[in-house]
């Protein structure tokens, strides 16, 4: 069987769907991943990858299909506005693939096509091949974005002749109780945060309770590194070791940093994690499901995109704590590694999603939706 991976050019989008790719490789099927800019993101992976698009990266369509005032962190903007916002950067990132899919799914063939749910132009590229097509998300919610791609890109589906029908499954990574689109599979979210070298004391977990602070891949380019200021001021107040994992930002902006404060390169979140009591962060999806998946206590910060959904979701089921930026303060912090109920909480949704089908255990799922059968020929559409 031949599996067709793709998926917006932004780690966020790239990094729930390789232990997919991963298992069904395992599994003895062909993978190939289709990707756009950044490509590095993708050379960890051990996948083959073929690059799609005219090069664009993320935040350059978004800055072509969005106005010039927008910005990443808007407490004024409404969910729904965000959500909006947010299909019409991604539709004209996928714009720009469908004939570089097109092209790569006509001379390689494969028998599905598994794509992240806001890479807009594989459902299109699936329908006019008449393959089955898996919509993976890769958290919470996905703000219906797959009927909303349909809408913006129902131009590009009329020019191809086909259809804007929904994928044949839909793929969630998180348990019900965290939502998901429901009515698919479910899989374990399994936290893959690409290489890295770890520093030898973060195996295993210090003398002192450690708290590591993310902001993810998006937020900082967006909004730079200042909001954080109080934040690390705060922190400075506490007996514990503060972890600051946001890759190669310039710290300049937050002067002398206290002396429990502690800068890291790129470490994989996962394993920072797992050296740590607690984590802050800005409540992108990847962060809180690894933290999740890992049973490790949350204080969400929200500032745009699907974050207040997630910190809602943590929030009601008790592993995360939420705030904002400008009132978060020594005694929260001391909370968040503190407060029993809260690692209580955190250990039951890590049982929970434990609990959860592995990717290895889908192989079968996925098998039976091409015309692969084991020990006999290859019979596709084709």
């Amino acid at each position: 069987m031949r599996v067709l991976f793709t998926a917006p050019g932004a780690v966020g989008h790239i990094f729930p769907v390789i232990p997919t790719a991963l298992a069904l490789r395992a599994a003895g099927h062909d993978v190939l991943f289709a990707g756009q800019p950044p490509i590095a993101s993708l050379r960890n992976t051990g996948l083959p990858v073929v690059e799609v698009g005219d090069g664009s990266t993320l935040r350059e369509a978004f800055a072509r299909a969005l106005p010039k005032d927008v910005r990443f962190a808007d407490q004024e903007r409404t969910e729904e506005q965000t959500n909006e916002l947010s299909a019409l950067g991604f539709a004209e990132l996928g714009r720009s693939t469908i004939d570089g899919l097109l092209k790569v799914a006509e001379g390689w063939r494969p028998d599905i096509i598994v794509h992240e749910s806001f890479q807009g132009a594989a459902p299109l590229v699936a329908a006019k091949l008449g393959i089955p097509a898996v919509a993976h998300n890769f958290g919470v919610t996905s703000g219906g974005v797959a009927a909303r791609l349909r809408r913006l890109l129902a131009d590009d589906y009329r020019a191809h002749g086909v259809e804007a029908t929904a994928p044949s499954t839909v793929l969630d990574v998180v348990p019900a109780s965290l939502g998901g689109d429901g009515g698919g599979w479910r899989v374990r979210y399994v936290p893959y945060n690409g290489g890295g070298t770890i520093p030898a004391d973060l195996i295993g977990r210090g003398t002192r309770p450690r708290i590591a602070v993310t902001l993810g891949t998006v937020f900082t380019e967006w909004e730079g590194i200042v909001p954080i200021s109080r934040l690390i001021e705060q922190a400075g107040a506490l007996d514990a070791e503060i972890l600051l994992a946001v890759g190669d930002e310039d710290l300049t902006p937050l002067g002398t940093l206290p002396g429990n404060v502690r800068s890291l390169p790129w470490v994989p979140l996962s394993q920072l994690l797992q050296a740590s009591d607690g984590v802050v962060h800005h409540g992108g999806s990847g962060s809180m499901m690894t933290a999740a998946a890992l049973g490790v206590p949350q204080l969400i910060l929200p500032q745009g995109a699907d974050n207040f959904a997630n910190a809602a979701a943590g929030q009601a089921n008790g592993f995360a704590l939420t705030s904002s930026l400008d009132a978060v303060d020594t005694a929260l912090l001391d909370r968040l590694v503190t407060d029993d109920a809260l690692r209580k909480s955190a250990a039951a949704m890590k049982a929970e999603i434990d609990a959860l089908p592995s990717p290895a255990d889908l192989v079968a799922n996925f098998e039976s939706l091409s015309s692969f059968r084991v020990g006999s020929d290859r019979v596709t559409a084709w």
